[in-house]
């Protein structure tokens, strides 16, 4: 079969010089099938490729794979599978057939084909022209990546805005926003298996062999994506880690840790003492009860007791060791709290007359004789009006903090007993807590909140109710928000489509006027014409009969003369008839066509009407539920830090609150169900009480483990030779609801490369053909997750259909690579970043392009939509990160301090964050609404330039 098939001009190569001489096929005696990208590819590349690739396709052939050479071209297909001679491709190339490829000679030294390499191709096309499977030399001489190198490419933030991830050359490193520290490296562990002789190539804490050159985040912050050479990696964050459980065998009045974090105690409703030892999990003694009724329990200030508080105001001493119990000092009434300081040996206790006494550990131990002077406290605390219900001592600042039912929360000097911070929390306190520093107290309350205060007495923050069902709450309100937004550019749509649909029916009224008026005229117009007709033919009949009557003529010249103006009358009127008739046709199938608009315009607004109840109905059953889950907060904790507060409750989770914003950071997923009560040991170590009488001890630290690699065959997942990316992942976005992965990349000026993954089941769902010409550099979802948006080294943005792959529209605009593209929320706009130091917002819809903000110095390299405004924030090679309107172009702010090229930036919804980092290797987070820098993170510092061993 032949097609005149430029196409191969399979092998155009600028001139139209050829050698005359038919080429014979050489038997190549491979001894087996030709393969294509082994045998067949190498020949093209050398021969064919400089103008019949992927980013070059003369005649729109691409002869990069066996599928774009069977696409064929322009004008055809250019090989038939099993049939050389009828095969255009061969026949060109065998200088069978003109034009002969490649034309000798050429501006690119290519030469023409040997017969064996004729005989490659045409065994190739015999054997059914298969594709075969691509072979990537695995002989990649792997260096390990330089600690030093600094460079930071990608970035992500997770959805409670506490962690932040890096890609700092091989490395992702995690960083806590709020307490301004490094948490976690990413670590493969197939890696650290990889040796050089004796020694490791990699050491601890590298995610990839190559650079990390993208990053995405779930919406529910538990998985993180990295790309590198061929790969993706998913990365899970960890569970905490159980350190041990016990079954406690009645319930729990109250708990007590001891200051070296080796020992918790339990007492039970029934007057029992539980043991834990905390260093190994096993449970430790059960102290029996006595006549004693007990309120509380401390350990004692050497470390060998458990102490308990007593109905008669009795100091009740037990040994760890063997339960031995003894009774001490008598205090002057019920013991509601205790707890002990170590140096000097002390004990407190929080009586029933809402007094704290500070009682020498000497006297503490010994009962008093019968008729003996009882021993003074060494303090009296005074200043509560109600019981005093927690105690929490802090020896090595001398300092008690106390919470009573007068709702207040003191501080108190344990050398003069002077109170040194007093403050109403609204409610009955419930419990206490200081920072290791002393400069942070917070308190929890039967008022159904926590409080957070400086030293000096000024609230920082309020926290209270259910993180979770909080970031819903805002999840929904940024629903209403877009659907009212969608409601009103339906609303407005349809008011322009009733517009034009009235004009154009006025069109058709005055077309259908106009036709009646010219219908008039060409009545009249013939009517004059029939008459002048007739006058005419009738001079002409008498000038027949008498030709050269003189009057006769001039009769004659006299009616033509009268009728040639009104013929040419009739016909202009006749054509205007034409006209308007044909108008009212156009404008019949114009208001036709908006009429179906008009409907069409209708649905929309209904459907977003609808959409607009829904989020509505949504937001306030949503409002309900936050109401309904605001509980009781049973403990708080600080971190060792003290930048983190832990609040817990009967049906709450383990919440985290920064300090001293109080601000909402994340919950710690212990999986225990009917969480009653927390605490938190002095070596960090989270204990679990809950409803049903189980206690357990939990690892809280964060960390992430490697959950999959993508791409290479999960056998051998460092083997990238067979991976099913061509080259480096550039992009990733994972959908709204976090089911699909959306990755891009593709070979430098050769292709796009698109795909869909599905991230539970890590399978290639759909990879989408064709996508760009060169690499992508940017994806992202909608937000309803039906579209993604693709901008690429081609200079172009795309926005595919999820669903199908399908291509629904390109935006052309750009004069180099787009390195950033983003949806806006309500999806009316897009906004993309480009390598002409632009960025430009595009209707959706239409195509068009909005506004072109040219107020950077070099590449933009980044650019998002903050929250569902229509603000965005972007990144340049000119250092620059900055807030702009979409709207108007205005910049807004700008976030000053980065030493060099900027790569990427990212701003939370609130505008409360802006993080930023790039070739400097810092990664900088400002506070968003006024500028000002509030943490960095530099680069570690690397004593030796030896790789990583």
């Amino acid at each position: 079969m032949r097609i005149a098939l430029c196409l191969i001009v399979l092998l155009t190569i600028c001139s139209t010089s050829f050698a005359d001489e038919t080429i014979k096929p050489a038997d190549p005696k491979l001894g087996r099938a030709v393969d294509f990208y082994q045998d067949v590819y190498p020949i093209l590349q050398s021969k064919c490729l400089a103008c019949h690739s992927g980013a070059l396709k003369e005649n729109d052939l691409a002869l990069e794979s066996a599928e774009s050479i069977l696409k064929g071209g322009a004008s055809g297909e250019s090989v038939v599978p099993g049939k050389p001679e009828e095969s255009y491709m061969y026949l060109v190339a065998a200088r069978i057939d003109e034009p002969v490829m490649p034309p000798l000679p050429n501006k690119v030294q290519a030469k023409a084909l040997t017969p064996k390499e004729l005989g490659i191709l045409k065994q190739w096309i015999t054997e059914g022209a298969k594709a075969g499977e691509r072979q990537v030399d695995n002989s990649i001489a792997w260096q390990p990546v330089p600690e030093s190198y600094k460079a930071v490419y990608s970035l992500a933030l997770g959805p409670d805005n506490r962690f932040v991830y890096a890609g700092r050359g091989n490395r992702i490193f995690v960083y806590d926003v709020y307490s301004g520290e490094e948490v976690a490296r990413m670590s493969d562990p197939g890696l650290l298996a990889l040796r050089e002789g004796d020694q490791p190539i990699y050491g601890a804490g590298v995610a990839h062999r190559d650079f990390v050159h993208s990053l995405a985040i779930s919406p529910n912050g538990q998985t993180l994506a990295s790309g590198g050479y061929r790969n993706v990696k998913l990365w899970n964050r960890e569970a905490p880690a159980p350190l041990g459980n016990l079954d406690l065998p009645a319930k729990v009045k109250a708990t007590a840790v001891d200051t070296t974090g080796n020992w918790a105690a339990f007492l039970l409703e029934d007057n029992r003492i539980q043991l834990w030892n905390l260093t190994n999990g096993q449970p430790g003694l059960v102290i029996a009860a006595d006549d004693q009724v007990l309120h509380s329990i401390a350990f004692g200030p050497e470390g060998k007791t458990v102490l308990s508080g007593t109905e008669s105001g009795t100091i009740r001493i037990s040994k760890i060791a063997d339960g031995t119990t003894t009774l001490g000092l008598k205090t002057p009434s019920a013991i509601h709290a205790i707890a002990s300081i170590g140096e000097p040996a002390q004990i407190v206790t929080a009586n029933l007359d809402h007094v704290a006494r500070i009682w020498n550990w000497a006297d503490a131990q010994k009962p008093v004789a019968e008729g003996a002077e009882a021993p003074k406290p060494a303090l009296e605390l005074k200043g509560h009006t109600q019981p005093i219900t927690a105690i929490e001592v802090f020896g090595e600042r001398k300092e008690v903090v106390t919470g009573s039912k007068d709702a207040t929360v003191r501080v108190w000097n344990l050398a003069d007993g002077k109170g040194l911070f007093n403050q109403n929390i609204g409610g009955p306190v419930t419990a206490v807590a200081m920072s290791s520093d002393g400069q942070f107290i917070a308190g929890s309350g039967e008022n159904k909140i926590a409080r957070i205060w400086d030293r000096k007495g000024t609230k920082l923050g309020d926290v209270q109710g259910t993180q979770v069902l909080t970031r819903d709450l805002q999840q929904k309100t940024d629903d209403q928000t877009v659907a009212k937004a969608q409601f009103a550019l339906a609303d407005k749509a349809l008011k322009d489509a009733e517009k034009d649909k009235t004009q154009r029916e006025e069109s058709l009224k005055s077309a259908n006027e106009q036709k009646e008026k010219v219908t008039k005229e060409l009545a009249e117009a013939e009517k004059k014409a029939t008459e002048a007709k007739a006058k005419l033919d009738e001079a002409t009949k008498l000038l027949a009969e008498k030709p050269e009557d003189a009057a006769l003529k001039k009769a004659k010249e006299a009616a033509e003369k009268a009728y040639q103006p009104l013929e040419d009358a009739r016909k202009k009127a006749m054509d205007a008839v034409t006209s308007a008739t044909r108008a009212i046709e156009l404008s019949t199938q114009s208001v036709e066509t908006a009429k179906k608009t008009v409907q069409a315009k209708t649905q929309a607004k209904t459907d977003a009407d609808k959409k607009q109840k829904a989020a509505d109905a949504e937001l306030a059953k949503v409002k309900d539920l936050v109401t309904k889950a605001n509980q009781v907060m049973a403990s708080v904790h600080f971190s060792p830090n003290g930048k983190v507060l832990y609040t817990s409750g009967v049906g709450q989770p383990i919440q985290l609150w920064n300090v001293p914003d109080g601000k909402a950071i994340g919950v710690t997923a212990v999986p225990v169900e009917q969480v009653a009560k927390t605490l938190l040991t002095p070596t960090g170590a989270m204990i679990v009480l809950n409803a049903e009488n189980k206690v357990s001890s939990w690892d809280i630290s964060p960390r992430w483990s490697l959950a999959a690699t993508l791409g290479p065959d999960p056998a051998n997942a460092l083997d990238t030779s067979k991976s099913k990316f061509e080259d480096r992942v550039t992009a990733l976005a994972f959908s709204p609801d976090g089911t699909l992965l959306a990755t891009g990349g593709g070979e430098p000026s050769r292709n796009g490369e698109l795909m869909l993954w599905n991230v539970e089941s890590h399978q290639l769902v759909r990879q989408i053909p064709d996508a760009h010409s060169d690499t992508i550099s940017d994806i992202e979802f909608s937000r309803d997750g039906q579209f993604i948006v693709t901008g690429a080294s081609d200079k172009f943005v795309k926005v595919f259909k999820v669903a199908d792959g399908s291509h629904l529209r390109s935006y052309e605009g750009h004069t180099d690579h787009v390195l950033g593209v983003a949806f806006k929320e309500d999806q009316s706009s897009l906004a993309s970043a480009g390598a002409d130091n632009a960025i430009k917002i595009w209707n959706v819809e239409t195509g068009e392009q909005r506004r072109t903000i040219s107020n950077y110095g070099k590449q933009v390299t980044s650019v998002d939509f903050v929250g569902v405004t229509d603000n965005i924030i972007s990144s340049g090679g000119d250092k620059g990160v900055k807030y702009h309107t979409a709207a108007n172009g205005r910049n807004y702010r700008s976030f000053a301090g980065n030493n060099d090229f900027v790569y990427v930036a990212l701003s939370t919804g609130d505008e409360s964050l802006v993080i930023a980092a790039g070739e400097d290797g810092v990664v900088r987070v400002w506070n968003g609404k006024d500028g000002k820098l509030i943490v960095s993170f530099a680069a570690p510092e690397v004593k030796t330039e030896t790789a990583q061993r």
